[in-house]
């Protein structure tokens, strides 16, 4: 397979030298020094992609772009900005003139070689496997778990926007949306059940998921919240996601308890149930 062509563009050596030893095991990297000679290069030859510094002296990575973008071989190439400082102008100019990501110095190899990844991922250059979704699936659960909510709707963000097939793109869109207004029990329903499809398809045992006694009690304090405002279905799928954890014996007979007082739309015998088992965790910390 052919590797891809980076281009590099920094008026310092150093950072040239760097970036091209942090790649080249992946990419073919074309150093530049200057914007005016990544421009004379782009007039003969295509890149796949193109690192772009943006303070530059003389011509800077702003004014480089938008003649790169006047030439056949770079209207749709596309530019990741490096940049010092994360300056809000330059964004905007940026996305104006189509970078696909910037990218605040410095930055670890390993880093530098997942956002151009990501960039091609998102363009489909670069096939997302199921594998690897189910991984990132995964990861925006995790992230719901620990509360960590606006790294999962990035994460879900960013799944969205790779070429992958819109059943579960579409799906993806409606987490991060969901989880913007608040609906956390929604979005985690949807996401299991994109995990619980993933894992189907590639044949593996479905996840048996650890959760620790104090996210055991946050779900628990939830699930009461639900209760309180009558919510009862919405009381009932958290009480299911409970469930699909490792739990001992006496949590997960509590907690089938009180799914069946909710299904009777017993709310008293549910709320004193949740409590007995909130403070049983409680007192085992």
């Amino acid at each position: 397979m052919e590797r891809r062509k980076i281009m590099v563009v920094d008026d310092n050596t150093v950072n040239l030298a760097t970036i091209e030893q942090d790649l080249k095991d992946v990419y073919d990297v074309i150093p530049m020094i200057s914007g005016r000679r990544a421009i004379k290069y782009l007039y003969t030859q295509k890149v796949d992609l193109i690192l772009l510094d943006v303070e530059m002296p003389g011509q800077d990575g702003i004014e480089t772009l938008q003649e790169i973008r006047t030439q056949d071989n770079g209207v749709t190439v596309p530019v990741i900005f490096l940049t010092a400082n994360k300056d809000r102008s330059t964004v905007i100019e940026g996305s104006k003139l189509g970078i696909m990501d910037y990218i605040v110095k410095p930055v670890g190899g390993e880093e530098l070689i997942h956002r151009i990844e990501r960039v091609f991922k998102r363009l489909g250059m670069v096939p997302v496997g199921e594998k690897e979704l189910l991984q990132m699936a995964q990861k925006v659960e995790d992230f719901i778990i620990q509360k960590q909510i606006p790294q999962a709707i990035a994460l879900a963000e960013e799944i969205a926007g790779y070429q992958i097939e819109e059943e579960i793109a579409g799906r993806m869109r409606n987490i991060r949306t969901k989880l913007s207004q608040g609906c956390v029990p929604e979005a985690t329903n949807t996401i299991q059940r994109i995990i619980t499809v993933l894992e189907t398809r590639l044949g593996v045992a479905h996840s048996v998921r650890t959760i620790d006694s104090k996210q055991l009690m946050t779900k628990l304090l939830g699930v009461e919240h639900l209760i309180e405002n009558f919510e009862t279905r919405e009381a009932l799928n958290s009480c299911k996601d409970i469930l699909k954890y490792n739990l001992n014996d006496n949590i997960r007979n509590g907690i089938q308890e009180v799914l069946e007082c909710l299904s009777a739309f017993d709310d008293d015998g549910a709320m004193q149930l949740l409590g007995n088992l909130y403070h049983e965790l409680k007192e085992s910390e």
